[in-house]
């Protein structure tokens, strides 16, 4: 699956929408400049630019990043990762394990995919589990699907039914419903937890009600019983 960091990082920071798209004309210095937050908007702008920038924008990032702010760092890894120029991969996880390392979560989801899938690095089921976990303590609904997934098989971590259990739910309760999904086939199939088929039931009909078509079909199956 092809992925856009810079995209990612555009959806998930929380500047005005309003910022995107325009032309840096009115740019301020960056010698005179010690303000984060204005810098990454004007790297932002730069980066969404026609045409697009991108030396510009890294040099905004890079001013930001410089003084510790992990959007930027995580903009600026984003950056190295492909979302603007041929990827750095070096770059990227540089920037990427400094947002992390101080609790960023989308850092830390990203670094366990670049472990996950060999991208710029070795791939290395066991960090990949220890990012994933690190991002999936603080919410992060897609790292505890994973971490869920590497628990059911054993990947990076001892397989164990009953964490990957704990971490279906964490993202069901957010309204996964691929997660709902695997929560009511553990529940169906008494994984991890005493076999329940009502509860099961109820956890599959929620996904199906979302459209997975797996639920759709096993909640029909446990209801032609």
């Amino acid at each position: 699956m092809k992925i856009s960091p810079l995209t990612i990082s555009f959806a998930l920071l929380c500047y005005p929408c309003a910022l995107i798209g325009q032309q840096a004309t009115a740019a301020p210095s960056a010698k005179a400049s010690t303000d984060p937050a204005l810098e990454i908007k004007t790297g932002l702008r730069y980066a969404t630019a026609t045409p697009r920038n991108p030396r510009e924008a890294i040099k905004w990032f890079r001013l930001a990043s410089d003084q510790g702010s992990t959007d930027a760092q995580f903009l600026l890894a984003s950056v190295y990762d492909g979302g603007l120029l041929h990827p750095d991969m070096e770059e990227a996880i540089k920037w990427y394990t400094l947002a992390a390392n101080k609790g960023y979560v989308k850092a830390q989801y990203r670094l366990g995919v670049l472990y996950d899938t060999g991208r710029g690095v070795t791939k290395d089921p066991v960090q990949a589990a220890e990012w994933y976990r690190k991002a999936a303590e603080q919410g992060n609904a897609d790292a505890q699907i994973r971490l869920g997934q590497m628990f059911e098989k054993g990947i990076g971590v001892a397989q164990g039914d009953a964490q990957a259990l704990y971490w279906y739910k964490a993202a069901a309760a957010q309204g996964r419903p691929n997660a709902q999904y695997k929560v009511g086939y553990f529940y169906e199939n008494g994984l991890g937890t005493k076999r329940n088929e009502q509860e099961a039931l109820a956890w599959y009909q929620k996904a199906d009600a979302k459209g997975d078509p797996l639920a759709h079909d096993a909640a029909k199956a446990l209801l032609q019983k």
